[in-house]
């Protein structure tokens, strides 16, 4: 989220682009924002990415940026990422629909929310099979790995656009806040899915007036844009992303042409 006020809202396709679940509750949310802080002006600019384009920025630009992360998660958030911090879509306002490209310098991410406050559905699963002291162990290793699994990989891709990255949810007060407080404080998973996970922000978002946003069950970045079903939809999120070690495979053919 840009520090001028502006959110960007990345969709995979122009056709598809209102019908994405991230479109309708990026609205809803804009919506409550401006409830919330009425005298600001909240931009909410609207993203559409069409097949061609994707792929032809992959190939030039993100998958050298993504690695050496080189999953199919890893492909999908990396270019949903790069499309956002771009801030390249329309802007809607009052007066209409017009193109609009986001100047900010600064890009806020919500990464280590979930991390440190019981949001996958992991840490759903690890605390009905063991409890709290399953769950705490899993948010330590969360913590643990943040920064080899994602804070590389977007730092870079956000960076690409000449933009600073910053993780509010990662400063060290707020980190050394959050372990300050027991797990059951932070969340509370014998709640239903959109209420227990994440509770403590569910709670504070509510404080700030924003009741429908503090309500709704957390959806990953690549469905909620529905990047991850412009491509193939058979692929697990772990799988090693083809799309992603073209590089390799050209360098090894290279390599080939060269000896012979």
């Amino acid at each position: 989220m840009p520090s001028e006020g502006s959110t960007p809202d990345a969709a995979a396709g122009p056709e598809k682009g209102a019908g994405a679940p991230d479109r309708a509750t990026g609205r809803a949310g804009l919506k409550e924002l401006q409830a919330a802080s009425p005298a600001r002006a909240w931009n909410l600019v609207e993203i559409n990415v069409s097949l061609v384009e994707l792929q032809e920025l992959r190939r030039a630009r993100i998958r050298h940026l993504v690695q050496p992360s080189d999953t199919v998660l890893d492909d999908s958030i990396g270019c949903a990422v790069w499309f956002a911090a771009r801030g390249a879509g329309c802007l809607v306002a009052p007066e209409g629909v017009r193109p609009y490209r986001s100047q900010a310098k600064v890009v806020l991410t919500g990464i280590g929310a979930d991390e440190q406050l019981a949001g996958y559905s992991r840490h759903r699963a690890r605390f009905q099979m063991h409890g709290l002291e399953g769950l705490n162990q899993e948010i330590e290793m969360e913590l643990a790995r943040i920064s080899s699994r994602n804070l590389g990989r977007d730092d870079r891709v956000i960076g690409d656009h000449g933009k600073e990255a910053r993780f509010p949810f990662l400063d060290e007060n707020v980190v050394s806040f959050l372990n300050s407080l027991p797990v059951w404080e932070k969340a509370n998973l014998t709640l239903p899915r959109g209420i227990g996970e994440k509770l403590l922000l569910r709670l504070a978002a509510m404080d700030l007036g924003l009741t429908a946003s503090a309500l709704l069950p957390k959806r990953a970045m690549q469905f909620g844009s529905r990047i991850a079903k412009l491509e193939k939809s058979n692929e697990k999120a772990s799988d090693k992303c083809g799309r992603l070690q073209v590089t390799s495979l050209e360098n090894l053919s290279i390599e080939k042409e060269t000896e012979a």
